[in-house]
């Protein structure tokens, strides 16, 4: 049996539920479930996404390490007593990048200060599309710090980027092999995109500091 399938099993057994039962709540049948669980399919990137969203841990159920389940921080309520209003400003692509409006913003977010760890001013946006999946997700808001240090100390960070055609949220790549940068998608069914810190056709504009995720609200 493959590792990821019998961790599946180790959590369906830890969540005391039926095959039937879980298979409901991932949104697939038995009989798909049934050969997940028995390593006669590998596990695709959509349930690894949805077995994150019940609360799954990701980095135990690739790699066997840390805690099975996400582990929750209790905050003190007094954070909530210093707050910044901060408007959505647009959608930011998570695919192909979305036009920008700026004359009116989608909504505004009261923001916690101790929450930001990056210095201001901010661009909040609610990410579109699915190319920053598992760790960034559809429908997610971001809020990314316009203070941040040169390119080639941003190697492995996400990063938002304007373009001719719109905004878009990836991770930067140095590539000191070859001298080059990418914007890399960490879904990878989607593909990278050349990053030319001297050209004017992709703008570095934030570096993301949080993201914030909304859950029950169907």
């Amino acid at each position: 049996m493959k590792e990821s399938s019998s961790r599946l099993l180790t959590i369906r057994k830890d969540m005391q539920l039926t095959q039937v039962q879980f298979a409901k709540k991932l949104g697939i049948t038995q009989n798909v479930y049934t050969r997940y669980e028995t390593g006669k399919l590998d596990l695709p990137e959509h349930l690894k996404e949805k077995l994150h969203q019940i609360g799954v841990n990701l980095n135990w159920l690739i790699t066997g390490k840390g805690p099975m389940f996400q582990e929750l921080i209790p905050m003190d309520a007094s954070i909530l007593e210093d707050t910044i209003r901060l408007p959505i400003s647009a959608e930011i692509a998570a695919g192909e990048p979305c036009e920008v409006v700026l004359d009116e913003p989608l909504g505004y977010l009261n923001i916690p200060r101790s929450l930001l760890n990056l210095p201001p001013p901010y661009f909040m946006f609610r990410v579109k599309g699915r190319s920053m999946e598992p760790h960034i997700l559809h429908g997610d808001i971001v809020i990314c710090s316009q203070t941040y240090p040169a390119p080639h100390e941003l190697s492995g960070k996400i990063m938002a980027f304007r373009t001719h055609d719109g905004i878009t949220l990836k991770k930067l790549f140095l590539d000191d092999k070859n001298r080059i940068m990418w914007l890399m998608p960490i879904n990878h069914e989607f593909s990278p995109v050349l990053y030319d810190e001297d050209g004017e056709e992709i703008v570095m504009i934030g570096l993301l500091d949080i993201a914030i995720r909304s859950f029950n609200r169907e």
